[in-house]
């Protein structure tokens, strides 16, 4: 036997539990993470489907107007003059 087998210090195989251990929790966050950014995309998406189906609804029962954007105004100058931000004076059912 050479003289670097004599002065090598023990194998310690706790550090491979540790190892382990530290890779099996960093895997379960980041699939838990991934896990939780698509619920919250899917939400969202789930929320712009509902705003767009209760915009068509009010429309088609004529309660809102279309509002329109001219060539080069920003959305949010055409949503100012949105029916939605007026206060509401008595519908008749």
């Amino acid at each position: 036997m050479s003289n670097n087998d004599h002065d090598r210090e023990p194998y310690d195989y706790d550090d491979d539990e540790r190892f382990y251990e530290e890779t099996a929790n960093n895997e379960e966050y980041y699939i838990d993470r991934e896990q939780e950014l698509i619920r919250q995309s899917n939400l969202e998406l789930e929320l712009e489907e509902l705003e767009e189906s209760h915009i068509r609804e009010m429309r088609e029962e004529g309660l809102l107007r279309p509002v329109l954007i001219k060539p080069g105004e920003r959305e949010s100058e055409g949503e100012k003059e949105s029916p939605l931000d007026q206060p509401v004076g008595g519908i008749p059912f």
